[in-house]
């Protein structure tokens, strides 16, 4: 059974009620996990909420070590899928819309399709629009690194994680928004590329599925930002899939977001670790190597090593430990 998994701290939006219509025809499941901002009730017929009592109740030391009011309680729903039994897990959020003859549109894990094969990091929306725009997440020193068709090979690709972008207000950071915004974005419809081994590309948490094999790999760390966490993940899940002989795959957009309201001066400063350390992440990931090819291994191992190098501390180990733990404990 599919999944999908959202956090909101509103009453149910018109994307949530969107997604619930789209998908509880086709057999999927919905979960939406509350915070501590959410209203006391959530009436969304057929959907799963887990309110904090909920996810306590469930969860125990691990709910607890989840701060209130950020983005990574979204790992308890995660949690909640797989113990449901979940073979895929979908997530979004509650500003991005489903289009309602594309969504969703991931696609089995082993396909056979273009994959850009440069060992460096690139902005991956230049092989879906020719507009100067960037994903939120990649070095500003990278942002002139485009996809070029030069390096794309196709080939049969395990595409164990997919991420779809979003039409009319995507992904983007502060900077971009702040300085180089000019109106909606449309990106190029029907087209897939993966990154190959060694090419680093950030996405998020709009519009991105998990297959089973890559579920240790969803886990949003603590000790960051809301705004920064799904970006940290992707670069560890980018890793780590490589060591499990997968890639991510990025599709062209099956939802388009109406952006929920933002100070863009407080994105900005939250979004610091971004621009200042994003580069030292992508260059400690690679120096990292294992012998091993479990994803929860691998987890463990690359959390012990940026804690080792101070990249992150001590209470993400100790969540990634009980991540690992749980979820050995539903597979």
């Amino acid at each position: 059974m599919n999944f999908l998994v959202i956090t909101t701290i509103q009453s149910p939006t018109p994307a949530l009620f969107k997604y619930r219509d789209l998908l509880l025809e086709l057999g999927w499941r919905i979960v939406v996990v509350g915070d501590q901002k959410s209203p006391p009730t959530f009436d969304l017929p057929g959907v799963d909420y887990l309110n904090l009592e909920k996810q306590q109740e469930l969860f125990g030391e691990l709910a607890s070590l989840v701060p209130l009011n950020h983005y990574a309680r979204k790992n308890l729903g995660y949690l909640y899928a797989i113990q449901k039994g979940a073979e895929a897990i979908a997530e979004s959020d509650d500003d991005n819309i489903p289009y309602d003859d594309k969504y969703p549109n991931f696609l089995p894990p082993q396909i056979n399709t273009s994959v850009l094969e440069v060992k460096d990091t690139v902005n991956v929306y230049s092989y879906f629009t020719e507009k100067k725009i960037w994903p939120r997440g990649i070095p500003l020193d990278k942002v002139g690194n485009l996809v070029s068709e030069e390096q794309i090979v196709k080939k049969e690709v395990t595409c164990y994680l997919q991420q779809g972008l979003a039409d009319l207000d995507p992904d983007v950071d502060a900077i971009y928004r702040l300085t180089t915004a000019q109106g909606d974005v449309i990106f190029d419809s029907d087209k897939k590329l993966a990154l190959g081994s060694g090419c680093y590309s950030p996405f998020n948490t709009q519009n991105t599925l998990f297959y089973k094999e890559a579920f240790p790999l969803m886990l949003l760390p603590i000790s960051v930002h809301s705004r920064v966490t799904d970006i940290w993940r992707s670069y560890i899940a980018q890793k780590l899939l490589w060591c499990m002989d997968s890639s991510v795959l990025f599709l062209s957009p099956s939802v388009y977001q109406q952006r929920n309201e933002h100070n863009l001066l407080k994105d900005f400063k939250d979004e610091i670790p971004l621009y200042t350390q994003v580069n030292d992440l992508i260059n400690l990931l690679e120096t990292f190597n294992s012998d091993t090819i479990s994803p929860g291994a691998l987890m463990s191992e690359l959390y012990s090593f940026l804690r080792q190098h101070n990249f992150i501390g001590d209470l993400d180990v100790r969540l990634c430990d009980l991540w690992i733990k749980a979820i050995s404990s539903y597979l």
